[in-house]
């Protein structure tokens, strides 16, 4: 629902009267712009779109095997929800997530009729007798988290963010069992120094956008999301969105690790040979485990990284509380605009069960 900021203004202060103890700050940094404050309380702009909880169930000790294949007894403990998906070729995944006094895990699985492990592999030309460039793309999937500033679900969605994004990659990613630790940028106008992709927006109507202010405290707070301290932003969209990721401390083309074409002529001349080696990371874009598994016509991919990185950089999301986040998946394509994602979601610590309790 698009909101005039003139109506806005009639709306706030409407509710300004009826919350006379409500802490309700409201800025204006450009004319175009509503930046809204609130601290502890239930209010929130009329039109802001609620995200899906998503529950993670606390497990004192993890004795999970990250596989893909979901038969550790704990993930029986964590509730399945699941997550539609808007555009691309695939309309829902379903999540689960688990959490310890020191990592949080993800078990993600979605549709596809097709095992894609090869990115533009080799493959054998009769008429040419050749090698030649395949168009075969790997299967993939982002979680996109919140991270240091103002965040939206879309990595389309015609404004300025940035976000912490773990991407699987069944071709150069899964074999070495990690995520690429994406420190990502969604820009509103062309920048030149952050030389990233150009993708027309998939929305045109102004939204309200949440960031949760920081939390100071060491342990994960149980609170649900309308009792935190949070800020709201009201921006116009941009037609345009500028896309850029690199991975933590490292560029991506630093992993193009590409693998000459065989020079013999295959004695199957249907198969493929890979263009492309997994890197194993090391350091601060090692941070995020992963593996994926298909079978029968799903993905699963488990996730597990620390509650907080050892680097704790601004781009890192720090699991200490409620948190907001987005599922990206990615069937055939590594486009963004060709890619299924989620509206918000929000990560939600449970407390531990009593029967579970540390001592």
């Amino acid at each position: 629902m698009k909101i005039q900021l003139t109506t806005f203004i009639l709306i706030f202060g409407l509710a300004a009267t009826t919350l006379a103890n409500a802490e309700v700050n409201r800025r204006q940094y450009a004319e175009d712009d509503i930046y809204i404050t609130v601290f502890g309380e239930d209010w929130h702009p009329d039109g802001f779109e609620h995200g899906k909880p998503i529950p993670a169930t606390y497990i004192q000790f993890a004795e999970i095997t990250l596989d893909g294949k979901e038969d550790d007894p704990q993930w029986e403990k964590a509730k399945e929800v699941t997550v539609p998906l808007k555009f691309g070729n695939t309309s829902e995944v379903s999540i689960k997530a688990l959490y310890t006094d020191t990592e949080v895990f993800f078990r993600v699985r979605w549709a596809d009729d097709t095992e894609n492990r090869d990115h533009y592999p080799w493959v054998w030309d009769a008429e040419k007798e050749e090698y030649v460039i395949g168009q075969q793309v790997e299967d993939s999937v982002i979680l996109s988290f919140e991270a240091g500033c103002a965040w939206n679900p879309s990595l389309l969605a015609g404004y300025q963010y940035d976000f912490d994004g773990w991407r699987w990659m069944a071709a150069r990613s899964d074999p070495v069992g990690q995520a690429w630790d994406l420190m990502g940028n969604i820009a509103d106008q062309d920048n030149a120094h952050l030389k990233p992709t150009p993708y027309k927006s998939r929305y045109t109507e102004n939204k309200w956008n949440v960031k949760f202010l920081e939390y100071d405290g060491e342990e994960i707070s149980h609170q649900d999301w309308d009792e935190l301290d949070r800020s709201y932003l009201y921006r116009p969209v941009r037609p345009m969105s500028y896309y850029r990721a690199e991975i933590d401390g490292l560029r991506v083309t630093e992993l193009d690790a590409k693998i000459p074409a065989p020079t013999e002529a295959p004695e199957d001349e249907t198969q493929t040979f890979p263009q492309f080696e997994a890197v194993k990371l090391e350091g601060d874009a090692a941070d995020v485990s992963a593996k994926g598994h298909w079978q029968d016509g799903y993905w699963t991919v488990e996730f597990r990284r620390t509650l907080r990185t050892p680097t704790d950089v601004l781009t890192d999301s720090v699991f200490n509380r409620l948190t907001q986040f987005s599922i990206h998946v990615f069937d055939q394509s590594e486009k963004i605009d060709q890619s299924s994602e989620s509206d918000r979601l929000f990560l939600e610590f449970l407390p531990e069960e009593p029967q579970i309790a540390k001592e």
